[in-house]
Order: C-alpha cells, then structure tokens, then sequence
C-alpha cells in the first residue's frame, strides 16, 4: 500500500501544468424524500427520511470539491435515538486529462447501482431495495484515495484504496451494515480495495463491481494484518430503457469467511455468505394516454430475494426468517426528471414464514 500511495502522489507533483486557468465557482444542490408507509395490521407511520445538501466547488479547470450532508428523520435530539447529520461524501477531484481523475476523500464505494446513484427520482419504490441495504449497505462511503476514468468506447472504471470495515457491527440481519465507519475517526488496521467496470450504450449501462478488505481491526482473536477477517463483496448489474420501457437487475454476493472467528469474539450469528439481487421492470403509462407528454408514469414490479443467513459457520444454524423474497409494485409519476410521486405496495414473504408482512407506502422524492 504505501508504494501505492507514493505512486498517487508522484501522480500530483508531476502533472502537466494548467494550460489556463478557470474562473473558480460554487455549486449548490440536494436531493431528499419523504415517506409514509403503512404495513397491514399495523400503525401508519411518516417521516421525513432525508434532506441532503450537496455542496462543491470548482478551484480552476483541474480542481474541484465535492460533498453532501444529510440529516435523517429530520431532528437531532439531545439523547434520542432517532435522527443524524453525517457527510454522505467530501472529496477532491483532481483531473489529470479528460480520462484520467485522481480522487482522495470520504468516496462513495462504487458498488452496484444505488450506491453511487441513490437521488430519490432514480429509482422506482419508495424506499431503496432491501438489497442495498442488507447486502451492499447503501449508502456506503469509506475513507480513501484512487483514481476513476475511461477508456473511450462507453467503458469507464473507478478505484480507491480506503479503510476496512470493523467485524464488531456485523449482525445476522444487516450484514456487514454496522460494520461501516462512514469516514468517523476511521480505523486504519484493515485496509480495503474497491473497484467498479463500467460499459455504457445509449439506453443500457452494465457494471461489474467489488470491495474486498479486512474487518479485524485490532482484534487479533479475529485476525491479524491489514486483511485480517476479509470480506469480499462482488455484484453484477445492468440498466436498460427503450421508449417507454424500462429495467434494472443487480446481483450481490458477500463472503466472511472468518465468520465462525467473529461470532465467537462478538457473540453474534453472522454468515459466512450472504446473497441476493432483484430484477424490476417499468412501463410509462403516460406513453399509451398521452403520448405528447414529456412526464412519466411509471408502473413497475421488483422482485426480490435477499439471504443474510445464506451459509453459516459449522454448527451454527440458519436463521431462514432471514431468507427473504419481497415483491414490490407500484407507480411512479415524474412531472420532471428530477421529481418524482411514489406509490407503493410491498409483500414480504420468508423461508420459516416468520415476520411477513405487507405494506403500502407514499413518497416525494426531488433533486435539484
């Protein structure tokens, strides 16, 4: 790593000097949703999800900052346990030529699809698939330097070098969730790797992206070195519109194969794989009854299927509520791209047929 880390900083010092100089500008923009949700023999519930504010600046053509700050459930309370500020990104861009971008920072992991693109009017549902949360834990931002560019012919590729993750927030349900530091005094004993390939086409865009780091931290009863305890995550996706059609799929696999070692350490039950994707599909209405329109409305079903407990250490049992396939359907109207009127309904079904449910739910989501 630090011969990495040289080669990054060589990089700056020997770029070739600025041909001109830019005037300097800032951005200013956000994005934030707000939901209502009621699940069948249950209490409805509403909530100001996120209001986020993205911020950036450009010093000259080569220069530029960039950063979002969120607050969730719209208060911070002294003592309560709802709500938080937190930066969702703040980096550096430095470009050395139109292919070719050094980035240091608090960096988005570039893994999968709603990571890296997760503005409310983006994606159909109201919430976010239960994929990025439980499997790839959106939104997923780490501490840490590389580079992003492309090759010409629609590829395009991203890679840091960052910190790892801490094995002691992994849980059954969530994953490796808990296990992020989200860039807050961040542990540097693990180190992780993260990558994303990129092709794009007019209409279709396919990914194939990974992060593989250590999670042990200074537990050495959990592994030792700067991989100690890895966890490796691999997806695959793909996006595809063609008129008023449109459609997405995602793949995700995540290994811990020190599973048994954490569980021991931190009284836990986590697996050593977990998996899952979704396949969703779309139709715009609004191309049957009024075709001059330039809003859409969306109708869609994702199905999905999410397993935390996909293989589990030797002696350790599954826990098959943790075997989910969920069913979402619903409508999504965007008067403008950047706007977007959600409705939803939800079927949560399980292996053991334990903690099922249903749900509707209601957002706005906007970008600006």
């Amino acid at each position: 790593m630090p011969r990495l880390l040289s080669t990054l900083l060589l990089a700056f010092l020997i770029a070739a000097p600025l041909q001109g100089q830019t005037q300097s500008s800032t951005t200013v923009g956000g994005y934030g949703e707000i939901i209502f949700a009621r699940p069948n023999g249950g209490t409805a519930s509403a909530d100001v999800a996120r209001v986020v504010v993205y911020l950036a600046h450009t010093f000259d053509e080569r220069l530029a900052f960039r950063s979002e700050l969120e607050v969730e459930h719209a208060r911070i309370e002294a003592g309560g346990s709802a709500g938080e500020v937190a930066f969702e990104q703040a980096y550096l861009d430095y470009r050395l030529s139109d292919r070719f971008t050094l980035r240091s920072g608090l960096v988005l992991v570039p893994v999968g699809i709603i990571n890296e693109t997760h503005e409310p009017p983006t994606f159909n549902g109201v919430g976010r698939p239960a994929a990025d949360h439980d499997l790839i834990p959106a939104t997923w931002r780490e501490i840490g330097i590389g580079a992003l560019g492309n090759f010409g012919g629609g590829w395009s590729w991203r890679a840091y070098v960052m910190n790892g993750l801490k094995a002691e927030g992994f849980s059954a349900a969530e994953g490796i969730r808990a296990g992020r530091q989200e860039g807050q005094e961040a542990s540097f004993a693990g180190v992780g790797v993260t990558g994303r390939l990129e092709w794009a086409r007019p209409g279709l865009k396919i990914g194939l992206s990974g992060f593989h780091g250590g999670s042990a931290d200074t537990n050495s009863a959990v592994g030792t070195g700067a991989f100690g305890a890895p966890v490796t995550v691999l997806a695959a996706d793909a996006r595809w519109e063609s008129g008023p059609w449109t459609a997405r799929a995602l793949l995700v696999n995540v290994a811990v194969p020190d599973a048994g070692k954490i569980n021991a350490a931190f009284g836990g039950t986590v697996a050593e794989r977990s998996r899952g994707g979704y396949v969703e599909g779309a139709y715009d209405l609004l191309h049957l009854l009024a075709p001059a329109s330039t809003a859409r409305l969306d109708a869609f079903t994702r199905v999905e299927k999410v397993n935390t407990q996909a293989r589990m250490p030797t002696a350790t049992a599954a826990d098959e509520s943790l075997d989910r396939t969920i069913v979402t359907s619903g409508l999504t109207f965007r008067p403008l791209s950047t706007v977007a009127f959600k409705a939803d309904y939800q079927v949560l079904r399980t292996a053991s047929g334990v903690g099922e449910g249903e749900t509707f739910d209601l957002g706005i989501g906007f970008s600006f």
